[in-house]
């Protein structure tokens, strides 16, 4: 478990896909406003597969991790792929047992992701 545990710190002090996207097709903001984290969650598509995936923002280690795995997750993904991605696999992927609150700050980017989804369908229909 330490060894995990300092996988995640690892992603914590070195996010994947941090930052921004000069031209991303959708974009999000989400904020808890139980804690104050904000996520910035960026979308690239092309042939309605994820190209890039980037986010930004003010969070906690726990959101920041969250974040950083699920960009991870989604690149290369198609709409449906997407749709499909549960609270329960985020959860999973971190491998962490969170407290119903910490739960909603790894949970944050997924609501990002579940609004991008929802523009960039309103935009394609």
């Amino acid at each position: 478990m330490d060894l995990y545990r300092e996988e995640l710190m690892d992603i914590y002090r070195n996010p994947s896909n941090k930052g921004k996207i000069d031209d991303p097709t959708v974009a999000v903001d989400k904020k808890n406003p139980m804690c104050g984290d904000e996520i910035h969650l960026q979308l690239k598509f092309r042939d309605n597969v994820v190209e890039d995936a980037k986010f930004d923002g003010s969070a906690c280690a726990v959101s920041i991790i969250a974040s950083s795995m699920l960009t991870e997750m989604i690149i290369g993904k198609n709409l449906s792929e997407l749709k499909s991605i549960t609270k329960d696999d985020l959860l999973a992927s971190m491998g962490l047992n969170l407290t119903t609150s910490r739960v909603k700050c790894a949970t944050l980017v997924l609501d990002a992701l579940q609004g991008a989804l929802e523009i960039y369908d309103g935009k394609e229909n």
